[in-house]
């Protein structure tokens, strides 16, 4: 094998010296088997479904010190292999060098680097080929499924089951109106404890012109009495207003907490536009589809749960409650649920209120359960609207408000009655489903599948081997006097940059400190570069060497200070605008390349260097 591996050397040595020279078969070869390491360790990761339990999993890699693995050996296979390197040296043994040779050094360099500090993404890649193969889309989406289906029967949240949740097919599009100081008393209204319900049909107004402030005006023809609530488009915006009150009493037997008012959905999957939603209410950012799709995705769980309870049949129930289970034992979530036991506290054919809860934790013995508590952290968003009886209070987007009308004028018996509150606490058992594991673990599986982690990493990786490449390449053709001479004088320009511009900012220069180091910056790097190619023999050679050095070393740097400069007119041009509206819609040159613009410098940093080759022959031929 090593006579192989000597004969193989002489044979690039003899034929290809540059491929040689570097090192780049070899290291490409180490570099792959480490890949490869890396690979089967991001396979095995998450085997136990349980660590797909906590949030967001994508950062494990760093947060589990897997980064650290990754630097120890991307350093030592750099500085092995630069120590191999360093034992020859065609530019400092006077060897006849062409500019493609130089250049194709250089891309070695890039490539070589590269491949020994980019294992994050063998990493990642058999990570998420794991969960494909495990976790398939068909099996994933009925189990999702299954799931939603089954939520309804969660009882840990008596918010999901008051009667302002409830969807009514029969008048689609209602408004239930909360707020005691709206209700209109000569009309029919529901009362339950604290809480007045009363449902409103609505019409609607849709506003196509924007204001000054940029903005949707309230439609000045219509009463702010009468809103019920808006919904932004990308165009326009849909104000809603109630109509007339809706008699509901033929379809509401309760007004208590039941399980005919749920409508809420624990998991929206949608793998074909790679939208991944696990809020139970849409906002302004979603797409109009978005928001037309929810309330149909509400009202199919509303209809289902009904048509489940309609049927009076209990082993029904067990049955789904059964394939909820087994699918949970195989996602790893904690719980201590039995079907049958599980059932019987759902099945009151009488008119399927909600008598007991489950725990969204486990607690320990003698441990007081608190519902503002996570099983990991955070808080459910419980709130405990327990008030004195002589006032009113309403839960608007989960805040207590207080009115000056009082509830008793709506409920007279409310002192005698049970608040949601304790009536939640009385009833809580000693079951418990770790719900937020479920909705972590359904999300890991589904943003592990849909992120590009190539795309939104692979500049870090490509930058660190550039500038690595270039500051190698710098040495290799100059000496380490010189690129230790440049870093000083880089870091004194910085330095000499940073107290001009203080003394421009305290002189009177307060408020367009920006173009004036950028110009500053500007006028610098274009001295530094030009002295290498318009006055190289006005300077000794080592000085010549320093700003060379760093005009290699910062070039992309300057290519990204003029984008810089031309998004500052950009955005000066836009703040001189007179109409606001267009100054909303104005973007900057770097806004409008995005990543695209990483891309774009990396590609003119490397055509620099193909150029700036002839540069450097000139140099090394400057007498010593």
């Amino acid at each position: 094998m090593q006579k192989k591996i000597k004969d193989y050397n002489r044979y690039l040595l003899e034929k290809h010296p540059t491929v040689w020279n570097t090192k780049i078969v070899w290291m490409l070869l180490a570099g792959l088997i480490i890949h490869m390491i890396f690979f089967f360790i991001g396979y095995i990761s998450h085997a136990d479904p349980k660590s797909l339990h906590k949030f967001d999993v994508r950062d494990d890699y760093f947060a589990d010190g897997m980064i650290f693995i990754h630097l120890i050996i991307s350093i030592l296979m750099i500085v092995g292999w630069l120590i191999l390197m360093f034992k020859n040296n065609a530019f400092k043994n006077f060897y006849p060098v062409t500019k493609w040779k130089m250049f194709s050094q250089f891309l070695q360099y890039f490539v070589i680097i590269f491949t020994c500090t980019s294992f994050f993404f063998s990493y990642m890649t058999g990570f998420r080929l794991f969960v494909k193969n495990t976790y398939p889309d068909d099996q994933m989406s009925e189990s999702i499924a299954v799931i939603n289906k089954t939520y309804p029967f969660f009882s840990q949240d008596i918010e999901h089951y008051t009667l302002d949740n409830k969807i009514f097919p029969q008048y689609p599009g209602l408004f239930c109106e909360t707020g005691i100081e709206k209700i209109d008393r000569n009309k029919k209204y529901f009362v339950y404890y604290d809480r007045v319900y009363q449902y409103y049909t609505l019409y609607s107004k849709t506003v196509y012109e924007k204001d000054n402030s940029g903005g949707y005006p309230f439609p000045g023809t219509e009463p702010e009495a009468r809103f019920a609530y808006s919904e932004k488009h990308a165009d326009s915006e849909t104000y809603y207003f109630k109509k007339e009150v809706v008699d509901l009493s033929p379809y509401i037997k309760t007004t208590g907490l039941t399980f005919y008012n749920f409508s809420n959905i624990f998991y929206r999957n949608n793998l074909e536009e790679k939208t991944f939603l696990q809020r139970e209410y849409y906002n302004d950012q979603f797409t109009d589809y978005d928001k037309n799709s929810y309330r149909k995705e509400r009202a199919e769980i509303s209809r289902l749960t009904a048509q489940l309870l309609d049927k009076r049949s209990p082993a029904e129930i067990e049955k789904l409650m059964k394939s909820f289970l087994k699918i949970s034992r195989d996602f790893g979530i904690s719980n201590n649920l039995e079907a049958g036991n599980w059932a019987k506290m759902v099945y009151h054919p009488e008119d399927f209120e909600v008598r007991y809860f489950i725990k969204k934790y486990k607690t320990n013995p003698g441990e007081q359960y608190d519902p503002n508590r996570s099983s990991q952290y955070g808080e459910y968003g419980y709130v405990d609207t327990t008030v004195p009886t002589d006032s009113a209070a309403n839960v608007v987007d989960g805040e207590i408000v207080n009115d000056s009308v009082q509830i008793k004028d709506f409920n007279p018996e409310i002192s005698s009655q049970l608040s949601p509150q304790d009536y939640f606490m009385k009833n809580i058992t000693g079951y418990y489903y770790h719900t937020d594991d479920l909705r972590n673990f359904l999300d890991n599986v589904d943003v592990i599948k849909s992120t590009d982690f190539f795309s939104e990493n692979i500049h870090i990786y490509l930058w660190i081997a550039f500038f690595l490449a270039t500051v190698i390449f710098s040495f290799r053709v100059t000496d380490l006097k010189s690129l230790l001479f440049s870093m000083i004088s880089a870091g004194i320009l910085s330095l000499l940059v940073v107290l001009i511009t203080v003394l421009y900012s305290v002189s009177g220069g307060r408020g367009s400190e920006e173009f004036f180091i950028s110009y500053l910056v500007f006028w610098i790097g274009l001295f530094i570069l030009a002295v290498p190619v318009l006055m190289m023999g006005k300077f000794r050679k080592l000085v010549s060497s320093i700003f060379i050095t760093v005009s290699m070393n910062g070039f992309v740097l300057f290519v990204l200070l003029l984008f810089f400069i031309v998004s500052l007119h950009q955005e000066r041009a836009c703040n001189h605008l007179i109409s606001p509206l267009r100054y909303n819609n104005c973007k900057t040159v770097i806004e409008t390349l995005g990543f695209s613009l990483s891309y774009l410098i990396l590609m003119i940093g490397f055509v620099f260097m193909y150029f700036y080759t002839a540069v450097l022959k000139k140099w090394k031929a400057m007498p010593e």
